[in-house]
C-alpha cells in the first residue's frame, strides 16, 4: 500500500505532467512549432522548472494520443494525423514597430478568417534577410505580409512567388512582381481630398510628410505634385525624417512657426500621425484648425474621429471585405483568380472639423502667439 506521502507525490507528478502536456498543446494551437519546432524534453524541463521524468511522462502520453511522434533521430514533431496538424496555419508577418495601421490590418485578417478552422500566428521580422521571414515562408500554409518601408528586392520577390506557402502582401502594391496584393488607399484616391480643399477656396496647399519616402509615400506626394501643377496653385513639400512621425510633424511645424516660415492655409499630410502632430503645433501657435488653417490626411489610421477637431480623411470600407479573396486562395488549392491587385474602386471622403473655408485673401499663415 502507498502511504499518504507517496500518494501526494504521485498527484504532484501527475499535475506537473498535465501542465507539460498543456504547454505543448498551446504551442501547437498557436503554431509555435512551425517556426521553432516542438521543444525537446530537456528544453521543456528547463522552461517549466520540472524534472525530465515528468516531461517524459507528458510526451509519452501525447505520443500515445497520436498528437506527437518522434523522428529517427529522437526529435519530437507534430504527428501528421493529429487535428492540430491538419488545421491550416496562417501567419501575419510585420515589422516589430507596429503602427495603428498594422493593427487595423491584423484586425481585418482576423475578421476575414472568422468561420474558418485556421491557426493565426503573428510573426515579426526586422529586415528582408531576416531568417524568421524565410522560416515562415517554408512553414506556414499562408502569409499576410506587411512589408517594411524599404522596397522588396527582386531576389525576394522571386522567392515569394516560388514559396511553398501562399503569400499576400498588404498595404504595398507588389502585383507588378506577380505577387497578390491588397491596398486600401490607391494613390489617386487622394485627389478627392485635394479637390475638397480647392473647393473650399484654398489657393495654396502644402504637403507635410514625416515618413521614409517608400513607394506608398512617394505615390501620395506625386499625386499632390501633379494636382497643384494641373490647377496652377502654389504648394511646398515639407518632409522631415526622424524616428517618430507624430513628434516629427509637431517639431517640424512648430519650427516653421517659430522661425516665421509661412505655411499654406491648407495642409495635406501623407499620414494620420503627421496630421495629428501638425495640428498640435498649429494649436500651440494660436491658429484655429478648420478656420485659420485646414488639415487633412489620406489615412487617419482610425484615430481621426477622436481628435479635438475631427480629422478630414478618406473613409474606406472594412478591410476584411478585401481580404476574403486572399483567405479563400490561401485555404484552397486552386490558382489565384482575378486581378493580382485588390483595392477599393472608390473611397468616400469623410469631412471633419479640421477643414473649412479658406481665410479671405490669404494663402499662408503664421503663428498668432509665441510658442513657449
Amino acid at each position: 500500500m502507498y502511504n499518504s506521502r507517496e500518494i501526494g507525490a504521485n498527484r504532484l507528478f501527475m499535475r506537473k505532467s498535465q501542465v507539460a502536456e498543456q504547454v505543448i498543446w498551446k504551442r501547437i494551437a498557436r503554431a509555435d512549432h512551425v517556426l521553432a519546432g516542438v521543444p525537446s524534453e530537456r528544453q521543456l524541463a528547463s522552461e517549466l522548472g520540472i524534472s525530465r521524468d515528468t516531461v517524459r511522462s507528458a510526451v509519452r502520453g501525447l505520443i500515445e494520443q497520436g498528437v506527437l511522434a518522434r523522428h529517427d533521430n529522437g526529435r519530437l514533431h507534430v504527428a501528421p494525423s493529429t487535428s492540430a496538424r491538419q488545421c491550416k496555419s496562417i501567419a501575419f508577418v510585420s515589422s516589430p514597430e507596429v503602427s495603428t495601421d498594422h493593427q487595423l490590418w491584423s484586425d481585418g485578417v482576423r475578421a476575414a478568417l472568422e468561420g474558418h478552422a485556421v491557426k493565426l500566428r503573428p510573426v515579426t521580422f526586422v529586415q528582408w534577410e531576416d531568417p524568421v521571414l524565410h522560416e515562415a515562408m517554408n512553414g506556414f500554409d499562408g502569409i499576410f505580409l506587411v512589408p517594411p518601408p524599404d522596397k522588396m528586392p527582386q531576389w525576394l520577390a522571386r522567392k515569394v512567388r516560388e514559396a511553398p506557402c501562399r503569400i499576400v502582401v498588404l498595404d504595398h502594391d507588389q502585383s507588378a512582381s506577380g505577387i497578390p496584393s491588397v491596398i486600401m488607399f490607391p494613390p489617386e484616391s487622394e485627389r478627392s481630398l485635394l479637390v475638397h480643399l480647392l473647393e473650399l477656396g484654398h489657393k495654396r496647399i502644402d504637403c507635410i510628410n514625416t515618413q521614409n519616402e517608400n513607394p506608398i509615400i512617394m505615390g501620395r506626394i506625386a499625386v499632390w505634385r501633379r494636382f497643384i501643377e494641373e490647377m496652377g496653385i502654389d504648394g511646398q513639400l515639407r518632409s522631415w525624417h526622424l524616428r517618430r512621425p507624430m513628434e516629427t510633424a509637431y517639431l517640424g511645424v512648430r519650427d516653421c512657426l517659430e522661425k516665421g516660415y509661412p505655411l499654406a492655409t491648407a495642409l495635406l499630410c501623407t499620414t494620420g500621425p503627421a496630421a495629428i502632430g501638425a495640428m498640435r503645433a498649429l494649436h500651440e501657435g494660436g491658429l484655429e484648425i478648420g478656420k485659420d488653417v485646414s488639415v487633412c490626411t489620406t489615412n487617419d489610421e482610425g484615430v481621426g474621429r477622436y481628435q479635438l477637431k475631427t480629422l478630414t480623411t478618406l473613409n474606406p470600407p472594412p478591410r476584411a471585405l478585401f481580404l476574403r479573396t486572399a483567405v479563400e486562395w490561401m485555404l484552397g488549392t486552386g490558382p489565384w483568380t482575378g486581378p493580382l491587385l485588390v483595392q477599393p474602386d472608390e473611397i468616400p471622403l469623410l469631412v471633419g472639423e479640421s477643414t473649412g473655408a479658406a481665410p479671405a485673401d490669404l494663402t499662408v499663415v503664421t503663428a498668432r502667439k509665441p510658442l513657449s
